[in-house]
């Protein structure tokens, strides 16, 4: 790498254009190649933030592929999840300024798992692959980037936790279950990618259970824990990664939607106790329908709770993820083809040196 190169991606840092870590430059001719691969034109507009009149054009998303780092070939996926988090149901805005701290977080399941690379085994939540941490951080930039308006809002997460630098999971591409994209009503078939607003992982630790009964147990105790966001205001969910041990005792006694309902019943706690602790206010919103006296689930039906089948073998782990309160939506698009290859693409990139885009 020449000098040239490090100048700019230090002037990359130093103009903002970063998540913290070093970046590609997004010079003019990576950035045509993305838009070629993601089937865009370069002023194509390809989502608004209406609260802040703000239009996220093509060229804004290939610019942050290019410095994520992701591969041409990832353009048709690219375009998917672009499009997923910038739907108005996802709040793109409210995920990045809320308190929660929490991440735009991405998964992929079906025939794009295999079809791109994605690690859906060791290290599943956290894999050191290519696909899966330049498409994670790909999410965030745009997350970063676009939800502050430009840099005329500020986040104003807590605590926040390491996935808003990137957070992708890849569901086995043959599963027990249907896909997970199943749940949002797309054929099994079909590659996909889901984006969902979430806290970080819990780990759900059972090496000794004989039963599905019993790690669904252990799983419902973990959701249900009394710091868990969800249960006062009851918009949020959960995703459920199960890792393939577990998954082989669970599915001796429980389809999904029999999984989905028993942890629903079995997450609760009392609602005194959670209002003698402070989790729920002295007077409630009408909203998230306070009983007294009565156990309380964090979520309000069985249908936030969602199912997802990755991890590796050798140890009995699952794990929970919590669903950000602000946006109780899963955007869940299919992947779709287009007419530009990713080695195509490379074949766009000009041999000669240019400048950064932008200036």
């Amino acid at each position: 790498m020449g000098l040239d190169v490090y100048d700019d991606i230090e002037r990359c840092m130093a103009g903002g254009w970063s998540d913290g870590l070093p970046v590609i430059p997004p010079y003019g001719s990576l950035v045509e190649a993305m838009l070629a691969a993601m089937g865009w034109d370069y002023t194509e507009v390809v989502g608004r933030l209406p609260e802040q009149s703000i239009e996220v054009h093509a060229s804004h998303a290939a610019a942050a592929a290019v410095m994520a780092g992701c591969r041409f070939e990832y353009g048709p996926l690219l375009r998917a999840l672009t499009l997923a988090l910038l739907d108005p149901a996802f709040n793109l805005t409210g995920v990045e300024v809320t308190t929660g701290g929490a991440s735009a977080t991405v998964i992929v399941s079906g025939p794009a798992v295999d079809r791109y690379g994605f690690a859906h085994q060791a290290n599943c939540l956290g894999a050191n692959n290519r696909a899966n941490a330049t498409v994670g951080r790909f999410a965030q930039m745009v997350r970063y980037f676009c939800g502050r308006g430009g840099g005329s809002l500020e986040s104003h997460g807590t605590m926040g936790h390491p996935g808003r630098l990137g957070f992708c999971v890849a569901e086995h591409p043959d599963t027990v279950w249907a896909p997970f994209h199943t749940q949002f009503g797309l054929p099994g078939p079909a590659p996909a990618v889901t984006v969902v607003s979430t806290e970080g992982p819990q780990s759900v630790n059972n090496h000794y259970a004989e039963t599905g009964t019993a790690v669904l147990e252990t799983i419902a105790a973990t959701l249900a824990n009394e710091g868990t966001t969800n249960f006062y205001w009851h918009t949020g969910g959960y995703l459920i990664v199960i890792g393939p041990e577990h998954m082989e005792l669970i599915a001796r006694e429980f389809s999904r939607e029999q999984a989905r309902q028993f942890v629903y019943e079995r997450a609760v706690k009392p609602t005194d106790q959670l209002a003698r602790i402070g989790r729920i206010p002295r007077s409630p919103r009408r909203a998230s329908k306070v009983v007294p006296g009565t156990d309380r689930s964090p979520v309000g039906s069985p249908d936030d709770l969602h199912f997802i089948e990755s991890g590796g073998a050798g140890g009995k782990f699952s794990a929970v993820i919590p669903r950000w309160v602000g946006s109780r939506t899963c955007v869940c698009r299919p992947v779709e083809d287009w007419p530009v290859t990713g080695q195509q693409a490379e074949d766009l990139i000009a041999p000669a040196p240019v400048q950064p885009a932008g200036g």
